[in-house]
């Protein structure tokens, strides 16, 4: 399912995130592990992460009262925002992490004035976004074969 956001007002963000410098996780070995081993625990789309990895711009962290990393997405800034990987460790779900992170993603283009802001996800996690402030797009176009 493909989502879009037009990014007009703030939104309430519950949780503590930050909004980091893609260069920051990378720079902070713990954490750039805890990413790792979230996307590779959780997705079997290694070749995915790896194609989109150089239009990553931003990550917003979440991090457990221990000070570890237990959810992110990725922003990537290639016209406007695509959110990638929204991902919250199984032990940290249920908590309202992953909208948070969604929320805070939105409220920093809204202060960039980034126009729009996209994501591509399961039909079943619709409702998440939806409630971040996204709706529904039609597909885009398969190119020409």
């Amino acid at each position: 399912m493909h989502l879009i956001c037009e990014p007009i007002g703030r939104l309430v963000v519950d949780r503590a995130v930050d909004f980091v410098a893609v260069q920051d996780v990378v720079a902070d070995e713990p954490a750039c592990r805890a990413v790792w081993d979230l996307i590779s625990g959780q997705f079997h789309t290694r070749g995915k992460f790896l194609a989109i990895w150089p239009s990553v711009r931003h990550v917003v962290t979440h991090r457990d009262p221990a000070g570890t990393i237990d959810g992110f997405l990725l922003v990537s800034e290639i016209v406007n925002w695509q959110l990638d990987y929204v991902v919250v460790r199984d032990d940290a779900r249920g908590k309202g992490i992953a909208s948070a992170l969604v929320r805070a993603a939105i409220n920093e283009a809204c202060r960039r004035r980034v126009p729009y802001v996209m994501l591509t996800c399961a039909d079943e996690l619709a409702s998440l976004y939806e409630g971040c402030g996204f709706r529904s797009i039609s597909a885009p176009p398969h190119p020409p074969t």
